[in-house]
């Protein structure tokens, strides 16, 4: 085990995170889990109109969990149903790679309704304040039955 020598320890806070630092921790971090044998495939879906990305999704399966990171539609197209789409897409590719679970997270001023009418149960939720008004922080899971 590494020993630090306090006198010569400096930590540092980085605002904004440099990209370099941000990978070497991902990095890092991912490969302690691959020496662990616990993997993370990460994948997005994006839908495109005319070459231009007008909707998309981050997602990652790791130990049979499907984590739905990031889920984004152009302001002029939300509500068209795009949103379900790429939810329904992130479904099935985590069923593809042996996900029986799904999560996501989101924040109470961001779309808490939109999860439950996709089956997606709340399980956590921490509250906040931002801007001087409450947010909350949710979290939902959804059991992944297996694609027929």
């Amino acid at each position: 085990m590494a020993t630090i020598n306090d006198e010569e320890a400096m930590f540092e806070t980085l605002d904004p995170v440099p990209s370099e630092i941000a990978t070497a921790i991902s990095d890092g971090l991912n490969a302690f889990n691959e020496s662990a044998e616990i993997r993370r495939e990460a994948f997005a879906i994006v839908w495109r109109e005319n070459e231009r990305l007008i909707a998309g999704i981050t997602a990652s399966v790791s130990f049979s969990v499907l984590f739905i990171g990031n889920l984004w539609v152009a302001k002029s197209l939300r509500l068209s149903g795009i949103g379900t789409k790429l939810m329904s897409a992130a479904e099935e590719e985590g069923r593809r790679r042996a996900a029986v679970t799904a999560c996501v997270d989101t924040l109470s001023t961001q779309a808490p309704d939109f999860y439950p009418r996709l089956g997606y149960v709340e399980f956590g939720r921490v509250s906040g304040h931002a801007g001087g008004r409450p947010v909350d922080r949710i979290w939902f899971g959804k059991e992944l039955s297996v694609a027929t």
